[in-house]
């Protein structure tokens, strides 16, 4: 029985969590379930929101007629109540920043600062909006994944190498800044440190008669490339010379630059125009750029 009310509590969470993000019939599936193991009023409320989801309502007017006992809270405002073995409270406010931090993919728009930003506002507009969305604080449906979504866009625009990569790359989904353009998983920023804080050491040791070792470190990226896109199971989307799995030849739309892919699906997962095809042209372009300015360094 015991066994029952629990999984009756999972599906009426999924429930919530399908209702605050729109989707009607992924929570009257589990609405049901958790009808069939352990039917409550609370979750007979919440089949009622549920349907009421189409009308034109936002889930805050829907709760609020439904399942909603009014309280007032110190502000004012009125508290939003479901029960399911207990309380879960949370205010309107609550659920429409969830929403907007959902349907937001705009990095310094979701922190609410401008473009040009210090570090220093970042980490104050963080520290603010965290407070908001905090599971302690925030119990409403959804409230999770918004406190993850802002803890990753402080990590990203609070780290000089990642906002640099994401100002010039633009949207990336699931953007981590410690992968580079479509799956090449080497670490640029690596790079970039390794030239800023050991350039002094490096002139050295290349003074000192250590040209090759010198050389093989700028060439190593350029060997990471190949190597991938050889290794089974991990082929990129692209490559620079043609071979028999790359067979279909491509030019960048802004710089002209030609690459080949593999088959004519590409243009129907990277849209000419879109975004993701964009993230494709510029990592290309990047490539090339790297490369004709490291491959110069082999000369005598």
């Amino acid at each position: 029985m015991d066994s029952n009310k629990d999984e009756a509590l999972r599906c009426f969470r999924i429930a919530e969590e399908a209702i605050a993000s729109g989707n009607k019939q992924r929570a009257l599936k589990f609405i049901k379930i958790a009808q069939r193991l352990n039917r409550t009023s609370s979750v007979d409320k919440l089949l009622d929101a549920c349907e009421n989801l189409d009308s034109g309502s936002s889930l805050v007017s829907s709760v609020d007629e439904k399942c909603v006992s009014n309280d007032t809270n110190k502000g004012g405002s009125s508290k939003l109540r479901e029960g399911f073995d207990g309380e879960r409270s949370f205010t309107q406010e609550h659920v429409q920043l969830i929403r907007q931090i959902k349907s937001n993919q705009d990095y310094y728009s979701i922190l609410g600062v401008e473009k040009t930003c210090s570090v220093d506002e970042i980490r104050r507009a963080y520290k603010k909006l965290s407070l908001k969305f905090h599971p302690d604080k925030n119990q409403a449906p959804g409230s999770e994944e918004g406190f993850k979504k802002v803890c990753k866009v402080f990590k990203c625009l609070s780290d000089d190498d990642s906002r640099r990569q994401y100002n010039r790359v633009g949207l990336v989904d699931d953007f981590e800044f410690n992968q580079w353009c479509n799956g090449y998983m080497f670490r640029t920023s690596h790079v970039y440190r390794s030239r800023g804080m050991g350039g002094h050491h490096q002139r050295e040791e290349q003074h000192r008669g250590r040209p090759n070792f010198m050389l093989l470190i700028q060439m190593l990226p350029i060997l990471l490339i190949f190597l991938l896109a050889y290794l089974p199971g991990s082929e990129p989307e692209y490559s620079f010379f043609r071979n028999y799995s790359y067979q279909i030849p491509k030019t960048t739309e802004k710089h002209g630059v030609e690459f080949f892919v593999k088959s004519w699906n590409f243009d129907v997962n990277f849209l000419q125009g879109s975004a993701a095809r964009a993230n494709v042209e510029e990592s290309v372009k990047g490539l090339q750029t790297y490369a004709l300015a490291v491959l110069p360094s082999r000369a005598p």
